[in-house]
């Protein structure tokens, strides 16, 4: 699939926004934080390790947002949070709450991110087809990838890959049943999820009305 930005102006995958606020500081001292632990793999001689810095602090984010942020329904929590710097403090969110934070752990760390979304079937061939969030990452020496911080479990296995034609990412869509991967490259969650997003303050309300239309608008 060939990825497609949604904006010419590449700074606009580098900027702060409201809800991937890469300038908080919680956000920059993990950021840092991911800095370090990509030098310490690096010294060691991890063997899983990228000697391209900039890839393995994009790699380092990753694991960070996917390993230690809980995915709320995962977890059986109620909290509904969005905002990178909110997640970082609730150690949680969902798919799209993840993405954020790992779009602003990567912005803050000068590397350009943006946000991508698949339309998936939740549960069962007829269920309804909702949104699924990921992030894209643009590295130095490969362009663009997409990576799903979304958290594994027995049967979700998702990993960092920097080759587009072998991605690892939590679900594979299936075209017979309708599901689709979007090619485009947002700056920001569009505004229906936003709009999906405000409209609870309980995950459990909001899992039963998760975003299934893009608007187009960021």
């Amino acid at each position: 699939m060939e990825f497609k930005q949604r904006h010419s102006d590449f700074n606009k995958y580098l900027e702060a926004s409201e809800y991937i606020n890469k300038d908080d500081p919680k956000v920059k001292i993990i950021a840092q934080y991911c800095y370090e632990r990509a030098l310490d793999a690096v010294n060691k001689q991890d063997p899983e390790a990228y000697y391209d810095p900039e890839i393995e602090i994009a790699r380092q984010c990753f694991l960070l947002v996917r390993d230690e942020i809980k995915h709320s329904h995962d977890i059986g929590s109620d909290k509904v949070v969005l905002k990178a710097s909110r997640v970082l403090e609730e150690k949680e969110g969902l798919c799209f709450a993840k993405a954020n934070l790992l779009c602003a752990l990567l912005r803050a760390s000068s590397i350009p991110a943006g946000i991508g979304y698949q339309y998936l079937r939740l549960d069962t061939p007829d269920s309804p087809l909702i949104l699924h969030g990921l992030t894209f990452v643009y590295l130095e020496a490969i362009g663009w990838i997409r990576l799903d911080a979304r958290g594994n479990r027995e049967d979700i296995h998702a990993e960092f890959s920097i080759d587009p034609s072998d991605e690892k990412l939590a679900f594979k869509t299936d075209p017979g049943l309708g599901e689709l991967d979007i090619p485009f490259i947002y700056a920001a969650h569009d505004k229906q999820v936003i709009m999906k997003y405000n409209r609870h303050d309980n995950l459990n309300d909001l899992w039963n009305d998760l975003p299934d239309k893009l608007s187009g608008n960021e």
